[in-house]
This record gives structure tokens, C-alpha cells and sequence, in this order.
């Protein structure tokens, strides 16, 4: 690196969570690229020092901002680029989302900048996602899911399916097939990549995503281990992070007088399965209630001695609710804020929604310093690692986190 202070520059950077936690480990960015204004004001109000370009990454060279920073040489480059063409609450239109197409305007950055390192991060059904979206109700068999992961692969041969067979394109994980002959192929960067569970490295929420390193010079470090969970530091809870905040938890969404009335029928860490039948149909429709999967959400009150589901960006949102664990009402910002790791101090700027926003967008912060520690390991010489072996073992962390939270949610209805 450099034998100054590193230069780091962060893209798609948004609130900073994943800003917060390089800092942590030495890595300070001296530059940030937002489009969103009222994103760029938190920036500016928390890190004066930071060069703020606002703009869509689409309309930077990396000349262009080697020239604005008057640098020659950048060591990291960070970002995650807009997530919601992959995540199970966007529309899942994926790589033919302009949305999508941010990954590549910004390994196209990388390509022009030519850092010694990058990190990519991104929702963790990136590793499962297609290259090209098909609906459901379109596909040979009507149906995918990640336990039954092979199904998407023998759709491709489906003729006897009223529908056509998938284009090789429409493939589950053709995403990250593609991505990875970018970076690989037409970067020259060997990568290093993983599905990273956020409670495990001290995130009282359970929060995964995707991370990939990529490194110009050499094979990227391995990720570091688990530092939560395991041996002596349990797991940190949502009573850790926001228990005294209970007589003053700030400004926050509020849920209208029929929806509390709901939840006070939600035990601590329930759902809408703890609700009688007639009680969940009137509270849901009939519709959703019976539904497939994808319910986990509904009424769903969070429990003080467990992890927080992933943080969005609508805390009063029907599918995914986040209710405090004692009282009929979402959690306020302040409290989607400490289960993010942001501290007390950090001024997010804007409108409650957009503070909810800019929180639920967030990298957590204990995360942002794994991905710190894991890039202060030194790159060494040494041929690409195996992509199979890393696709599998990121796929393997996705189902087991699937069984797991469904095996919980049954183990509620049963004990609450």
C-alpha cells in the first residue's frame, strides 16, 4: 500500500455504514460517490473532510477523479451498488435492470482506476440469481426456490412444459457466472468471494451479503473468521444494542390503530403464525395467507434476546415488519440505527422516511470491519481461487439460513 495513509475511495456510499467500519480498521475514505443529495448532506455533515462527488457513477471516468483527487495511485476502492434488481424485495428483474447495470458501471471505475484492491458488496442472492429474470408463474414447472436449486438447471431441458425452456441466461447463478468472467477475464483481477452473516462478526442483526475482493496484484486474503458465536464472544443480542433506549428511542414510524391491535396479539419473537386463523386472514388477506413461502415477515415482533432480521428501509413495511420486542410499534431510527452499528453521534441527514432509507441501505458497521481486517492481510502470489468451491460454500451458507429461519418460526408458534 501506499506508505502514506492508504488512498481509499468509496462508491454507492450512502449513509457510510460500510465507510464506518474501514475506518475502524485504517482505511479512511478521501472520497465519496452519491447520487442522492439528501445521502451527500449525511456525508458532508458527519465527514467534512471527504471530497463529496454527487453523481451517478455513470457520468465518472477514473481519470477524471484521479485528476479531482490529484492522486496517481488509489490502494481500494469499495462500493456496493444498488441491490434491489437481486434482493428478495425488489422486482427481481436483474441484470436487465438499470438498476443491475450500476455493478458494471462501477467495474468499469475499476477497470479505469486500476486499484491495488476492491471490494464489491451486494445481497447475498447474488450468488443465486439470473443473469436474465423470468417470472415464476413463466417458467417450465412454475417454480424455484433454494432448496431445490438443481430445478432451475433442469428447467433449461424442459419440454414438456406448457412454457419454453429457460435461455441458458435465465439460470439461476448465471449472474454471478457473468460477473465473475468480467472481473476475472476482462479486469485481470484475481477475486476472493463469500456469503458473510453480519451477527457473526459482532452485528446484533443477521444481515447477509455478498463480498468480493478483488486484487490487482496477487491472490486477495482470505475473510477473517467468525469473531461472534463461536468460543468466548457470544453473539450480540437486540437487548445489547437498544435495551436503554426504551424510555427515549427517538422519532420513528407509527402503525395505524388496527395494525397495533394486531400486534398486541404477536407474543416476543412471534409472527403472524401466533395469530388465530381468522385473526391472520382478516390481518393479512386471504391471499397472502395462503401464499407459498416468504411470510417470515408478516407482524413479526423482534425478540431482546435473539438478533434482529435484516434492517430495510420501511420500518413499518407489511412483509417485513420490525416491531420492538415490548411495545405494539416500529422501531424508531434511532434504534434501526444502533442494530446497523452507527453511533449515537452520526447524523443522518433528511425526513424520517429517508433516514429510515439511508439506515436500511447500510452495510452494517461491525461487517464494513471485517471486510477492513480481511484486506489488511497482505496479497500473496499464487493462482485464482477455485469459483466452485466459493459458489458452493456461499450457496451452502444461503440454504442453511433459510432452514434455520424457518425452523425457528416453527419452533415459535410451538413454545410462545
Amino acid at each position: 500500500m501506499s506508505e502514506t495513509e492508504p488512498v481509499v475511495w468509496s462508491f454507492f456510499s450512502g449513509a457510510m455504514g460500510l465507510d464506518l467500519g474501514l475506518e475502524a480498521e485504517g482505511w479512511r475514505p478521501s472520497l465519496a460517490v452519491e447520487m442522492e443529495p439528501k445521502f451527500c448532506a449525511t456525508i458532508r455533515n458527519n465527514r467534512p473532510d471527504i471530497q463529496v462527488v454527487e453523481s451517478d457513477v455513470a457520468d465518472l471516468t477514473g481519470a477524471g477523479l484521479k485528476k479531482l483527487c490529484d492522486v496517481n495511485e488509489v490502494d481500494v476502492m469499495v462500493g456496493g451498488p444498488p441491490c434491489q434488481s437481486f434482493s428478495t424485495g425488489g422486482n427481481r428483474a436483474a441484470l436487465n435492470d438499470p438498476r443491475g447495470n450500476a455493478i458494471f458501471e462501477y467495474l468499469r471505475l475499476i477497470a479505469e482506476t486500476q486499484p491495488r484492491l476492491f471490494v464489491l458488496e451486494n445481497v447475498a442472492n447474488l450468488v443465486t440469481a439470473a443473469a436474465r429474470h423470468r417470472p415464476i408463474a413463466a417458467r417450465p414447472g412454475n417454480s424455484w426456490n433454494l432448496s431445490s436449486y438443481s430445478a432451475s438447471q433442469s428447467a433449461l431441458f424442459d419440454i414438456d412444459s406448457e412454457f419454453p425452456p429457460l435461455e441458458p441466461d435465465e439460470l439461476s447463478g448465471s449472474a454471478i457466472r457473468y460477473l465473475l468472467d468480467t472481473v476475472i477475464a476482462d479486469l485481470g483481477y484475481q477475486v476472493r468471494f463469500a456469503v458473510l452473516d453480519s451477527a457473526n462478526y459482532g452485528a446484533p442483526q443477521k444481515r447477509l451479503r455478498f463480498v468480493m475482493v478483488g486484487s490487482r496484484d496477487g491472490v486477495p486474503p482470505e475473510f477473517i473468521q467468525p469473531t461472534h458465536g463461536t468460543g468466548e464472544r457470544p453473539l450480540v443480542t437486540v437487548a445489547d444494542a437498544i435495551s436503554d433506549l426504551e424510555k427515549n428511542p427517538g422519532p420513528g414510524a407509527l402503525y395505524t390503530e388496527i395494525t397495533r391491535g394486531y400486534f398486541d396479539l404477536v407474543p416476543e419473537g412471534g409472527n403472524w403464525r401466533n395469530l388465530p386463523h381468522e385473526v391472520a386472514a382478516l390481518a393479512m388477506g386471504e391471499r397472502s395467507l395462503r401464499a407459498g413461502g416468504g411470510k417470515t415477515g408478516f407482524f413479526r415482533r423482534l425478540s431482546w434476546d435473539g438478533q434482529s432480521p435484516t434492517i430495510t428501509g420501511k420500518a413499518n413495511r407489511k412483509g417485513s415488519a420490525m416491531c420492538h420486542p415490548s411495545e405494539s410499534r416500529p422501531l424508531s431510527v434511532h434504534e434501526c440505527a444502533r442494530l446497523q452499528g452507527f453511533p449515537d453521534s452520526w447524523k443522518i441527514n433528511g425526513s424520517i422516511a429517508d433516514q429510515y432509507t439511508q439506515i436500511g441501505n447500510a452495510v452494517p458497521v461491525a461487517l464494513g470491519k471485517a471486510i477492513g481486517a480481511t484486506i489488511k492481510q497482505p496479497v500473496v502470489r499464487g493462482a485464482q481461487p477455485d469459483i466452485d468451491t466459493m459458489l458452493t460454500d456461499a450457496i451452502e451458507l444461503l440454504r442453511m439460513s433459510a432452514t434455520n429461519k424457518r425452523r425457528r418460526s416453527a419452533k415459535e408458534v410451538i413454545t410462545k
